[in-house]
């Protein structure tokens, strides 16, 4: 019992929220936003990518968006269109990479000295839809790699061949 105790491991920990913004407090202008979760480990989505929730709430109640959370790699993203000034609450709930639900909270400012006003047709992104462009990787690369592994093969292959002795 005293060898387990001793060489017992710490639960591991949930994933959790390494940045977001705006940060909590902060102050932007009125405008197309990206609320920006940093999670440290990805979180699990469904096939439709759904699972992941945000809700953002404006001043004076009113939701301005409640669905899903758009997860790319361990980023949450939402692009919300604002105009209204004041105090804003976001709310969001993430499956963590462990299948365990993490929930936050935090409030932003938004102020409208320029007299903005959001674009009623602004479309939120849909659940599972890339908001991060993907690397783009070479065509050639795969084939060129295995040619070169089938090259190097043949090579030690002929090099470390038993040699007749005449």
């Amino acid at each position: 019992m005293a060898l387990a105790l001793a060489f017992s491991q710490p639960a591991l920990a949930h994933d959790e929220v390494v940045s977001q913004s705006p940060t909590d407090g902060e102050v932007v202008s009125a405008g197309v936003i990206e609320i920006r979760l940093e999670f440290s480990g990805v979180p699990i989505s469904l096939e439709d990518g759904s699972g992941n929730e945000i809700e953002v709430t404006g001043p004076t109640g009113e939701i301005a968006y409640s669905g899903c959370l758009p997860i790319e790699g361990n980023f949450g993203i939402l692009p919300i269109d604002l105009d209204e000034a004041g105090s804003h609450s976001v709310s969001w709930r993430a499956v963590s990479s462990d299948g365990h639900p993490i929930s936050g909270n935090f409030n932003f400012e938004v102020e409208n000295t320029s007299g903005y006003v959001a674009d009623p047709a602004f479309s939120f992104p849909e659940c599972g839809q890339n908001l991060i462009a993907p690397a783009e990787e070479p065509a050639d690369f795969y084939w060129l790699l295995w040619l070169s592994l089938g090259i190097l093969a043949a090579g030690i292959f002929f090099f470390l061949r038993p040699k007749k002795r005449i």
